[in-house]
């Protein structure tokens, strides 16, 4: 039988509670919409380096970023609608709650014109990429 898109019978689809998935990863690169399909196989493979690493495209927004061993990655899945919140205020909350927690662990972290969080020498200590479908964000954070 094949099914086709109902938009009523997804109205009437209530939208996923908010979860919030923590872990780590091996030594891992995730390459964001922007470098989809940009970098070459060179330069892959120096990612990589001999096996050491994993490389995936991702369809979260954002570049290249390494998750790995250490490191902090968080995804929040949540219904941006059913909490009247706009993607912009969406990674501005997720900015914030980096912010928040490197503040109690004594840890100076800014904001600039680019997603994630600085500290003071504005050297990166967290990445963040989101992608949304009908309203309901997936990935998030990488904090070091």
């Amino acid at each position: 039988m094949r099914k086709t898109f109902n938009p009523a019978l997804q109205a009437q689809t209530p939208p996923p509670p908010p979860l919030l998935l923590t872990f780590e990863t091996p030594p891992t690169y995730t390459c964001g919409r922007r470098e989809t399909g940009k970098l070459t196989n060179d330069q892959i493979s120096h990612l990589c380096d001999g096996g050491r690493a994993e490389f995936f495209e991702s369809p979260r927004g954002g570049q290249t970023t390494f998750h790995g061993p250490g490191q902090l990655t968080a995804f929040l899945i949540l219904d941006l609608l059913a909490h009247d919140l706009s993607p912009r205020a969406h990674i501005r909350l997720l900015e914030q709650a980096v912010l928040d927690t490197c503040a109690g662990y004594g840890v100076f972290g800014q904001r600039t014109e680019n997603p994630g969080v600085w500290t003071i020498r504005e050297e990166k200590i967290a990445s963040v990429g989101v992608h949304l479908r009908r309203h309901v964000t997936a990935f998030g954070i990488g904090l070091n």
